[in-house]
């Protein structure tokens, strides 16, 4: 069995919790940012958008900003370890699961299983950050089968009241209460052999490859409740032969709505295509870096091709289409099903690098977890 552990966050007090949680970074425009930034003293945009007046310590400004919420009250350590239910609500979906430490031991050994390749650059970048900084933002999202004792323990739980109960702006509605004792979670946890990493792959290889502290910050879904997408992918450039012809793909009069549920479509200087070949199966991805990618653009690794870039599939086709690049080339990718994605961790096989798109999608600021 996986470990799942208690841990005293760090978070922000009742009154700030909506002002100081924050997307990701890397989702803001540039404008998006200032705005947020100019407008929003408590955000946590301001600890990780801090820079260091020092050449060679990137993200020692961070590591700063962190302290000097700490010193002013917008981000407060609870006194003693708990486990934590979380639960997000958005456009008509809920996601209900447990706040807690996992170890990078059973990470090693193979009890929490990941289903994605990471990319390396990042991994490394990731883990110098870590080492910097010292806490850890957001959780891993981890994944497993439905069990009756986690639900009705969490709606036991959540008849009580709340540490932090807020709505952002984009939407949602996030509420956290402390569980009062760890030992039944623990214990339904204990059936399972094994949990799936789902969304955070390169934080948990961040973590196990910079070694420092033994744990990593976890939120833990059922399977059941995840909304899985696929990965546009972007390629830069012209291709080197006709790519169209290649795979069969025929021309569509108008833009797709929404995902294929089957095969490819694909959109460049000429408009849209289909092609759907015989016996694709997942991951997709990979077909499609075998037979499109590497003859017709030369990719060798899509981890480290800087003319390849990734859009999460839940931008749709409308925005995909105004936002195309004069030479690029965008493949949209089938639906996937947690069924084959789980079918493959099990063999112990990876998925290309951004093959699934996976939510809920945590904000930072919620839950921090420090070791320094």
């Amino acid at each position: 069995m996986a470990r799942f552990e208690p841990f005293a966050a760090v978070r922000p007090p009742r009154a700030l919790a909506g002002l100081v949680s924050t997307r990701s970074y890397v989702t803001y425009s540039e404008e998006e940012l200032a705005h947020k930034l100019g407008t929003n003293p408590f955000s946590f945009l301001h600890v990780l958008q801090r820079r260091s007046p020092e050449a060679d310590a990137r993200f020692t400004g961070v590591r700063t900003g962190y302290e000097d919420f700490l010193a002013d009250g917008y981000l407060i350590p609870d006194a003693e370890p708990h486990l934590y239910l979380y639960r997000q609500q958005w456009s008509g979906q809920t996601f209900v699961g447990y706040l807690g430490l996992v170890s990078l031991e059973d990470y090693r050994a193979g009890r929490i299983i990941k289903h994605e390749q990471t990319l390396e650059a990042r991994e490394a970048l990731f883990a110098r950050y870590l080492e910097t900084v010292g806490f850890h933002a957001e959780p891993v999202l981890l994944t497993h089968p439905p069990i009756a004792e986690l639900s009705a323990t969490a709606a036991q739980i959540a008849a009580t009241d709340p540490l932090l109960d807020f709505a952002t702006t984009d939407g949602a509605v996030h509420t956290l209460w402390a569980v009062p004792a760890p030992e039944p979670i623990q214990a339904a946890l204990a059936k399972l052999g094994r949990l799936y990493i789902a969304d955070g792959h390169h934080r948990m290889a961040s973590s196990e490859r910079l070694g420092e502290d033994a744990h990593v910050m976890a939120y833990l879904v059922e399977s059941t409740q995840l909304s899985i997408s696929s990965f546009h992918r972007h390629i830069a450039g012209p291709a080197v032969g006709d790519w169209v012809a290649s795979v069969g793909a025929v021309p569509l009069e108008k833009r797709p709505e929404g995902l294929p549920e089957t095969g490819f479509y694909a959109l460049d200087h000429r408009g849209w295509w289909r092609f759907e070949p015989e016996a694709l199966a997942f991951p997709e991805s990979t077909w499609l870096f075998d037979h499109v990618l590497a003859p017709f653009w030369n990719v060798v690794d899509e981890r480290h091709d800087a003319r390849v870039r990734y859009e999460p599939g839940v931008v749709d086709l409308a925005t995909v289409e105004h936002e195309r690049r004069d030479q690029d080339t965008i493949f949209v990718l089938p639906h996937p099903h947690w069924a084959d994605i789980e079918r493959w961790a099990d063999q112990g096989t990876s998925v290309p690098p951004k093959s699934t798109y996976i939510e809920p999608k945590l904000r930072s600021g919620v839950t921090l977890y420090a070791w320094k």
